[in-house]
């Protein structure tokens, strides 16, 4: 596959099965619990999470560097565990989401834990790497950060898809920026940053700001 339709791919995934994600949660407060269908869709935005965060990582390299790769595969790994939380009401025909969560229990409480250090690590990579909008980042930590608060305090299931929501939109919009931003501006800076870790671009650093990075990527680049 070309990296353009990798980039592509990576991108509509991130924004269609972020935004599912969230309409799953809607039908579920509307619903007021587990409903057959609420459960299918859950599932197919939960499975897909995987592909597109690995994706999102692969094209954020090598300025990503290893929290990129490790915070991708954290997720990742979290969430194939909560799809296995959805199929088990589809199996096993309880609606009782108390009841799932109790069944799995420290399974569960594991993969929360792979989730949180996982989004966080990958977050801090997209704010090293800059390939996507700051933004993103920012939103993806506070998504956490909030789920983990609203948790801990044992507020309702409704109120903690707050951090559900502002996550999914931090991942729609890396998705967003892979269409919009442009393809070239991106390839510039991940170009910039292979020649870097060959010690051929040291000048091109994570803090520059974007303007500068790819004025200076584009200046080496042009070099034989």
């Amino acid at each position: 596959m070309a990296n353009s339709d990798l980039r592509v791919l990576v991108a509509l995934s991130a924004i269609a099965f972020s935004a599912l994600y969230v309409v799953s949660d809607v039908i579920e407060l509307a619903a007021g619990g587990l409903t057959t269908g609420q459960l299918i869709v859950t599932y197919v935005a939960e499975a897909s999470i995987p592909f597109y965060v690995l994706g999102l990582n692969s094209l954020q390299q090598p300025r990503g560097g290893w929290p990129s790769l490790v915070g991708a595969l954290m997720y990742s790994a979290a969430f194939v565990g909560f799809s296995a939380t959805v199929l088990y009401p589809l199996v096993t025909g309880t609606r009782n989401a108390d009841t799932v969560f109790n069944d799995f229990g420290v399974i569960y409480s594991i993969h929360a834990g792979l989730a949180f250090v996982g989004g966080l690590l990958f977050g801090a990579s997209v704010l090293r790497a800059r390939v996507f909008p700051r933004w993103t980042a920012f939103a993806l930590i506070a998504g956490l950060l909030v789920t983990a608060i609203l948790a801990g305090l044992g507020l309702p299931e409704g109120v903690q898809t707050v951090g559900t929501a502002v996550r999914s939109i931090a991942f729609a919009g890396m998705g967003a920026a892979l269409l919009f931003v442009g393809r070239d501006r991106i390839r510039l800076v991940r170009r910039a940053g292979e020649r870097g870790a060959g010690g051929t671009l040291s000048t091109v650093s994570p803090t520059m700001s974007r303007t500068a990075r790819i004025r200076d990527a584009s200046a080496h680049l042009e070099r034989p």
